[in-house]
């Protein structure tokens, strides 16, 4: 798709908003064109008319599919979100991953244990499930709620002799 399809099928979205009292157009010169398509502005043809709830559009280049995002928060937030996950809102939600892939010989087990209960807040059990699964030679993923506390375990785990790696997924 390119810009020129895009561009007609915003204004085919904007048409149904159109009414006797006012015209609304696109204001071209705000486009923003993204990897997942394009971003269009929009308003009142008469600049002296506010329209209240004018959200820009994003229009998808795999599909053409039309996607309001929002006048709450900055459009950037939205944009984020729709690269993200393909939705504007709700906003995408970061995930923090470690995913332990393996250990390395003298890998000090009892204590990968510990730090797991301490850090994931598992229980003994829980906890020594997930060390002897590492052992046995199955990929683990722990989940953390923020950066900081996956970046933390990971580098703690790893001094244990650990092989593991941070991965933030979105959903």
């Amino acid at each position: 798709m390119d810009l020129h399809t895009a561009t007609q099928i915003a204004e085919e979205y904007l048409a149904r908003f159109t009414c006797d009292e006012f015209q609304i157009v696109l204001f071209p010169r705000k486009t923003i064109e993204r990897n997942f398509g394009w971003v269009f502005f929009y308003g009142p043809s008469d600049p002296s008319l506010l329209v209240g709830g004018n959200a820009p559009l994003i229009v998808d280049r795999k599909d053409g599919a039309v996607h309001p995002t929002g006048t709450a928060f900055s459009v950037e937030l939205y944009l984020e979100s729709y690269e993200r996950v393909g939705r504007t809102y709700p906003f995408a939600v970061a995930k923090h991953l470690v995913i332990i892939e393996g250990w390395n010989p003298g890998m000090l087990k009892v204590q990968l244990t510990k730090l797991i209960r301490h850090i994931e807040g598992k229980g003994l059990a829980e906890a020594k499930r997930c060390t002897d699964e590492v052992l046995g030679g199955k990929r683990v993923a722990l989940t953390f709620a923020t950066a900081a506390d996956a970046n933390a375990f990971c580098a703690a785990a790893q001094k244990l002799g650990v092989v593991s790696k941070r991965e933030t997924h979105y959903q």
